[in-house]
């Protein structure tokens, strides 16, 4: 019998996973929380008090929470230490989820940093979009924003990640 898992590469063991080439390096960023708040989202960020929201190509702070925009009614709460919250309905309209299995947060950081997110998506990055959803790579809902001036994340989901780690190994 045929093993049709030997023509897929192996999963990369993703904390220790390292990639570099020419003025670029790559990492998965750990340790961070990830809830997806969706519904009323003003009423949302009144009880979870995270003031920062960052949108496509924005500026996110490494030391506080912030929200990444997905849609309209929809976004992603990034904490570098999770959040006491009660996931589920609330009574004001909104629904959280944890999501820190969902996606993997990919940390691009480099002078060639604006060449490789060029390469991966056409989106227009100084429209200042409040959603920081895009296409990259040819991978929907991919949220794209940074940390630095030359340190980009993105929000990848997780079974996707395999072939976003294989493109940059490629490129």
């Amino acid at each position: 019998m045929r093993d049709f898992a030997q023509k897929w590469s192996p999963v990369p063991d993703w904390p220790e996973a390292r990639l570099s080439g020419e003025d670029w390096t790559a990492e998965i960023a750990g340790g961070l929380s990830q809830l997806l708040v969706s519904g009323a989202l003003e009423r949302a960020w009144g009880s979870l008090k995270v003031n920062h929201e960052v949108g496509l190509w924005g500026l996110a702070p490494l030391d506080l929470p912030y929200r990444v925009r997905v849609s309209r009614e929809r976004a992603l709460v990034v904490s570098p230490s999770p959040l006491e919250l009660q996931p589920g309905w609330q009574p004001d309209g909104w629904a959280v989820t944890r999501a820190d299995n969902a996606r993997l947060i990919l940390e691009i950081e480099g002078p060639a940093l604006p060449e490789i997110i060029a390469e991966g998506t056409s989106a227009g990055l100084a429209s200042g979009s409040p959603s920081a959803s895009i296409l990259f790579a040819g991978l929907h809902g991919v949220l794209l924003y940074r940390t630095a001036p030359d340190r980009a994340r993105l929000h990848v989901e997780a079974p996707s990640m395999p072939y976003l780690w294989h493109w940059l190994e490629t490129r």
